[in-house]
Formats: structure tokens, sequence, C-alpha cells
């Protein structure tokens, strides 16, 4: 059964994501305005809570045996990134102002993770590693990837490549929820307004003082930042799904796949179309651009995702769906009634 919480959650995570890759676009033609500031403001929400999310609905999965985790988790979203990494690298290459290396960066993206798909990528690499240390103690599993979020984030170690980097300062997330999946899946759908409000101001209250007062890289502070975010993202995921008005955001939860893998085609384009034109913008055009644009990357995957889902495989599924379908055991006989057995 679905949980409307969480596909509200995961809705709000994703249109937190639209809007970042439209900001670091229009960032690039002078039209981003105060939506930049706002946008990486917020890098310790958006996929701390997609990630937690996704840890979430993986807790069953990893206790099933691992050739049942490969073929019903790992080879979609293996087949769903090469695939898309190979038409985004390629419409890019054909865009006015291609960035460099954009075709020869189609042969990397089993090595150095796309910087627009390496979700999938990285929820692969995660759901292999969850199921592998899924017999070590908990405390341990979850402390390793503590140490290791922190010491990324702080920016005390790094790979020297950016979806590396967040791979390894977001694994906390994702294994934390896979272990206490059954614990946060009771105590959430009870929080009420007020908890939400405080987990809220919490998290903005933190966030504003080592933004703006003290240095949010100093070690640990940016785990504590996302987990304080994953508590409100979560607490928000709440309330959105108790409110008719907002079930777009709670559709959209359910959609987040097509959304993901398309909605760089949008923002790459805009900017590759207004680069190099020094056009002089009208009052107010900042402000409405990034939303304008955002709302594009977004409504643009559920008209494809409507035209496709159902009817052509292979575009947002794995293309063979027997090779993925999941395995159920036929319903147990009922026993038989020591009554009616021969004598």
């Amino acid at each position: 059964m679905r949980e409307s919480w969480i596909d509200s959650a995961r809705g709000l995570a994703i249109i937190l994501v639209a809007l970042f890759h439209a900001v670091i676009n229009l960032d690039l033609v002078g039209l981003a305005g105060p939506w930049s500031r706002l946008a990486y403001t917020l890098d310790t929400f958006r996929m701390p809570l997609f990630f937690f999310l996704s840890g979430l609905l993986a807790h069953r999965l990893l206790t099933r045996p691992l050739r049942e985790v490969l073929r019903t988790r790992c080879l979609t979203l293996i087949y769903l990134y090469v695939l898309w990494c190979l038409l985004l690298g390629t419409f890019r290459a054909l865009l006015p102002h291609a960035p460099a290396g954009a075709l020869s960066g189609i042969a990397r993206v089993l090595v150095a993770p796309d910087v627009y798909l390496w979700f999938l990528y990285t929820l692969c690499l995660f759901t292999l590693v969850g199921w592998l240390t899924r017999r070590l103690p908990a405390w341990l599993v979850v402390g390793l990837a503590l140490v290791c979020s922190a010491v990324f984030a702080a920016g005390l170690v790094s790979t020297g490549d950016i979806a590396w980097d967040k791979t390894l300062r977001y694994w906390l997330f994702f294994v934390l929820a896979s272990r206490a999946a059954p614990v946060v899946r009771t105590a959430v759908p009870r929080l009420r307004m007020a908890h939400v409000a405080g987990l809220g101001a919490s998290y903005v209250v933190v966030l504003g003082f080592f933004v703006y007062v003290a240095d949010d890289r100093i070690i640990f502070v940016r785990p504590m930042l996302g987990l304080l975010a994953v508590a409100a993202g979560c607490g928000l995921g709440v309330v959105i799904a108790g409110v008719p008005a907002l079930g777009f955001v709670r559709h959209l939860g359910t959609r987040t796949l097509p959304v993901y893998v398309v909605h760089a085609f949008p923002v790459t384009a805009a900017q590759a179309l207004l680069a190099g034109r020094h056009l002089d913008w009208p009052p107010g055009a900042t402000l409405v651009a990034v939303p304008l644009l955002t709302a594009a990357a977004i409504l643009l995957p559920l008209g494809l995702d409507r035209l496709v889902t159902g009817r052509i495989r292979g575009i947002f599924d794995f293309p063979v769906a027997s090779w993925t379908a999941k395995r159920t055991l036929p319903p147990a006989q009922p026993a038989a009634d020591p009554a009616r057995l021969p004598r």
C-alpha cells in the first residue's frame, strides 16, 4: 500500500531538485536572481530528504535474496541511468554552446556519475551496500556513514568529483532510513501541525545561524542540518497529504522517476538558447524566470510520462517486464480439518 505522506514528501523533494537545476542553468545567463541564494542554501534539505525516503522504501527489499535485489531494483536503475545518460549527453552535445566534453563524458558514466542523473547510479550503489552490510550491527553501519558524511560535507576529504562527493555525503540518510524504517513509518504519521512547525522552525533557525553567523562547513554540522531537514520534510509530507488542494504534490511523488530523468532537458536547453545573447531583461524577470523554468521542467516530463507509460516499455522502465517482475509465492493452502480426514 502507498503511504500518502511519503508520496507527498517525495513530491516536495523532486520540486526542489528541479528548482535547483533551473537555478544552476539560469544563473549562467544572469537570470537566477535571488533564487540562487535560496537554492544553494537548501542543499542540506532536498537530497537528504530524497535519499531518506528511498531508504524507507528499500527496507523490505534489503531482506530479500541478492538475486532478487539485483533483478527487481538494480537492473532497472542501471538500465535507466545508462539510457538517459546517453540521451542527455547526446542532446547537450547538439545544443548551441555545448559544454566541453559533452560527448566524451558519455563514455565515463559508469565511472564518473553524471551530474544530473547521479541519483540513479548512487541509489543502485546504496542498495547493494545496504544488502552487503545488512547483517552488521546498525550502530556500526550508521556510525560509519555519519563519519563519512561529516568529513565529505565539511570538505576535509574529496574525491575530486562532485557526484562522488555527494554520494559519500548522503549515504548516511539512506542507511539510517533503511535501518529505522519500521519506527519511522509508525512515528511520522502521528506528527501534528505543532510538531511540523517546530521542526521546520528549528531547521530554519539552525540553518540560518550556521550559514550567516557561524560556518556550515564545521564537521558534523551539515549531517545535523540534514537530519533536521529530513524530520521537517517528513512532517511536511504529512501536512501536504492532508490537504486536498495539494494533491498535485502527492501525485508528483508517485512519478518522481520520469521527472528526474527528463527535467534536465528543458533546463539545459534554456541555458544554451539564452547564452551569449546579452538581452536587456525587464524588471522582475529574475523573479519569474526560475519558477517558470521549474514548472516547465516538471510538466514536460509528466506529459511525456502520460503518453508513454503503459504503452511503450523501455523508456521509464526495463524493456523486458519478466526480467524485473517480482516473484510471488502461491497462497498457502488452508490446513485440513481433522474432522474431515479419512479414518
